[in-house]
């Protein structure tokens, strides 16, 4: 059986310290480091966030944590409203 990742991730509000929380689980370090590059790359390192993952199957690789956490920024990003 292969790993399934899912991750989620919310914006916390503008006078927040920046930095991304990651609620437990396999590979929370990994995903949590995925999510501050995200928003760094995107230009928003100022913000942060909080990241929940949930793993099915196997135990997933580093690469497919960052993977579900890097995508999971991006779609809150386009979602965001100005």
């Amino acid at each position: 059986m292969r790993a399934l990742v899912r991750a989620r991730f919310r914006l916390t509000a503008p006078d927040a310290p920046p930095g991304v929380s990651v609620r437990p689980g396999p590979g929370a370090r990994t995903a949590g480091a995925a999510a501050t590059r995200a928003l760094r790359e995107a230009g928003l390192a100022h913000l942060g966030g909080h990241l929940d993952l949930r793993t099915y199957g196997r135990a997933p690789r580093d690469a497919e944590t960052a993977h579900a956490a890097h995508r999971a920024v991006h779609r809150t990003l386009a979602t965001r409203r100005p």
